[in-house]
């Protein structure tokens, strides 16, 4: 099922999708700290918040509802059927997720952490030259990354 609409102004929509890549990188930053200090379940929290606020920014930018859990897996899974390799985002979306009810079950060790941070990453650079350069200021994720802001 195709993600549901949503409509919104484009002042309003220009401000989420900001928003929502700030808080991926920002995420997304501090997910390897953690996983340094050995914090498993804020390093995998702090991966799946990343690829989640870049899907709710991929999302917006294409008129999606992305306001609920749900709404966040419908849109990657929209964004996975419609790429070259829908099994491997398809995975890696769920591996990203299975790291989030991590935070709650406490059950994956440092490999699973690890391997989830790596498709994690995959995903976000995935997601990443699907938003148009107005967002992306024509850096690459790497760039974004490594950008002063």
């Amino acid at each position: 099922m195709p993600p549901a609409t949503y409509t919104e102004t484009p002042t309003l929509r220009e401000g989420r999708i900001i928003k929502h890549l700030a808080e991926s990188r920002e995420y997304w930053l501090k997910a390897p700290d953690y996983l340094v200090e050995g914090d498993l379940c804020q390093a995998g929290e702090k991966a799946w918040g990343a690829a989640a606020q870049m899907i709710k920014a991929v999302a917006s930018h294409r008129g999606w509802r992305h306001f609920r859990h749900n709404d966040v897996l419908v849109a990657g899974r929209e964004i996975a059927d419609e790429s070259e390799d829908p099994g491997t985002l398809r995975d890696a979306i769920e591996i990203v997720r299975s790291m989030h009810v991590n935070f709650y079950e406490v059950d994956l060790d440092r490999v699973a952490v690890e391997r989830g941070l790596v498709r994690a990453e995959m995903l976000l650079q995935t997601l990443w030259p699907l938003l148009p350069e107005r967002y992306t200021g024509g850096l690459t994720f790497g760039e974004w990354l490594a950008a002063e802001n």
